[in-house]
């Protein structure tokens, strides 16, 4: 029996192996809403097996189980949701099983659009503990009433939670919520009580900023007191300005600040306009006037940091050697012959430290490459193949040429395509869940959908470069020219005065990404082939000929 969870999927040649082999795919949920759950996910799982096993005597290594934890029965994106359908539609599996109705959907409508879509597929769909059969108008109409029934339960749940709430609020009590550094909910009361310790902490920090010093600063100063960070044992600058742009330090707790809408189909939490936000009072730490300083010279510390700055060549194609994360430009370091610029990794400028040891956390401890020399090197190399455009076209064009690479290549763009909205899915589906309170925090949010985002951006970039692949190739007669025509113009063009931009354009026309590797060693990764033979590592020029050592920063 395989178990698949939390959004694992089986790889194509896992999927091939099992075709034939499987009968019966087995859905289990529970989500959030704890009340209304009778079964957890492993006696739904040996329920539904169990029932496989008596009534269709399918045996469990003919069985493949998807468990849906903390998903909400109205959520329309729910990947293992999708991922039935599309083991369906790949031969996987004849038959689904589900304990209840109300496991697949407590909303009517997708309820019936799931059900339909299974049996369009040609396969059957069982309930374990629901009689339904298909056809049959009686069996039917009590499928719909039971829907109707779940959907109706669902809304009155939340009613009667959204009117609680209201009350409480009325009553100066707060109906649960996240952590606010400072401060400890009192579940007796409902509400804040001041947490004295921290109170004292929160203090030190404002002090701290209003006498100049940095969040940096204050972060490494409370993990070296080992004072315990709100998540976890590390301090970042982010939290501290997190913490200090809070105003529910001037003795306000603001409850309503968002509400949910439906827009376009779906549900997104929106902000409210201020004046309808319901005021709860709590203890006050700081006044209003300390409040307006402490926002001023944050403000201050934000203009006169060192941010990454925007005039450099590789902006977003630049990739750490030693690590993999994306490389940016934010370190400088002053000589007497100006400012110099360093490529830096992002997760090695990370400004946190850990309570354990008062120490900064370095995640990377990759080199620095000065910014002038990469992007020199860099841009001559484009200079260069600008310079010979025939050769180039030929070989692009008989890369292109061969059959079997673009059968391949179509393979792998329906197979992106696909991967692209299963991860646009995802992300709606989170978005979804902290609309409906799931998710509770934004922060919560932002961690959950930052990794998507990042395979969604690969995952685009690998389909373009596929596409203007198959573009050339289906455009054979007349590339050619066009491609030429187009390296000459920028042939021509490029002794002119030239934008950064225009730069960066023209780069990422030919080049996928940089890797910049320890021990001066550059990797150009193409969007085609230099060589003359069609090896895929061949797509990358490796540069570990001399370089001066100024191109390592500190």
């Amino acid at each position: 029996m395989i178990i698949l969870k939390d959004m694992e999927k089986l790889n194509r040649s896992e999927i091939e192996a099992l075709i034939g082999k499987i009968r019966a795919i087995v859905y289990t949920r529970v989500s959030s809403d704890i009340q209304i759950d009778n079964y957890s996910l492993e006696s739904q799982i040996d329920i539904c097996v169990k029932e496989a096993k008596t009534k269709f005597d399918i045996n469990e290594d003919e069985i493949i189980v998807l468990r849906e934890e903390a998903e909400s029965g109205d959520n329309p994106n729910r990947p293992m949701l999708n991922y039935i359908l599309f083991l369906l539609e790949k031969g996987l599996g004849n038959r689904v099983i589900f304990l209840h109705p109300d496991r697949l959907s407590r909303h009517l409508h997708l309820q019936q659009q799931i059900t339909h879509r299974i049996w369009e597929l040609g396969c059957d769909l069982h309930f374990v503990e629901f009689d339904l059969q298909k056809g049959n108008a009686e069996s039917m109409l009590n499928y719909n009433i039971q829907g109707s029934i779940a959907q109706y339960n669902k809304a009155k749940i939340l009613a009667n939670t959204k009117r609680g709430r209201r009350t409480m609020v009325s009553n100066n009590k707060i109906p649960g919520m996240n952590r606010i550094y400072g401060y400890t909910y009192d579940k007796e009361l409902n509400t804040l009580v001041e947490n004295t310790v921290e109170k004292e902490r929160y203090l030190t920090m404002v002090n701290m900023i209003l006498e100049g010093r940095t969040g940096s600063e204050v972060a490494e100063y409370l993990a070296k007191k080992r004072y315990s960070a709100p998540k976890g044992d590390t301090w970042y600058q982010a939290t501290i300005s997190r913490i200090l742009r809070n105003e529910s330090y001037m003795g306000t707790y603001y409850y309503g600040k968002t509400e949910v809408v439906q827009l376009n189909g779906k549900k997104k939490q929106v902000p409210k306009p201020r004046d309808e936000w319901q005021k709860i009072d709590i203890p006050q730490y700081i006044d209003e006037v300390t409040f307006e300083r402490l926002q001023k010279t944050l403000d201050g510390n934000i203009k006169n940091s060192g941010r990454p700055s925007e005039d450099y060549l590789l902006r977003s194609i630049v990739r750490c050697g030693r690590c993999g994360a994306a490389v940016s430009s934010g370190v400088v370091t002053k000589t007497q012959n100006g400012i110099l610029k360093y490529y830096t990794c992002t997760r090695k400028t990370k400004k946190s430290y850990s309570v354990e040891t008062g120490l900064p956390n370095t995640t990377c401890k990759g080199s620095n490459w000065r910014v002038d020399m990469i992007d020199s090197l860099i841009w001559n190399e484009v200079l260069k193949i600008i310079g010979n455009p025939e050769a180039l076209i030929f070989k692009m064009i008989n890369k292109m040429s061969d059959s079997e690479k673009i059968k391949e290549n179509i393979g792998k763009k329906d197979e992106l395509l696909r991967s692209i909205k299963e991860k646009e899915a995802s992300k709606a589906r989170y978005i979804d869940l902290y609309a409906d309170g799931i998710i509770q925090s934004k922060d919560d949010l932002t961690k959950k959908i930052q990794p998507v985002e990042t395979e969604i951006d690969e995952l685009k970039r690998e389909l373009y470069s596929i596409e203007e692949s198959l573009k050339i190739n289906q455009h054979k007669d007349d590339s050619t020219k066009i491609a030429i025509d187009m390296l000459n113009k920028y042939k021509h063009i490029i002794n002119k005065d030239l934008t950064i931009e225009d730069k960066r354009n023209i780069v990422r026309l030919l080049i996928e990404k940089v890797v910049l590797h320890q021990e001066k060693k550059i990797e150009i990764v193409y969007r085609f082939n230099l060589n003359a033979d069609n090896n895929d590592r061949d797509s990358s020029n490796y540069y570990d000929k001399s370089i001066n050592s100024q191109i390592n920063g500190r």
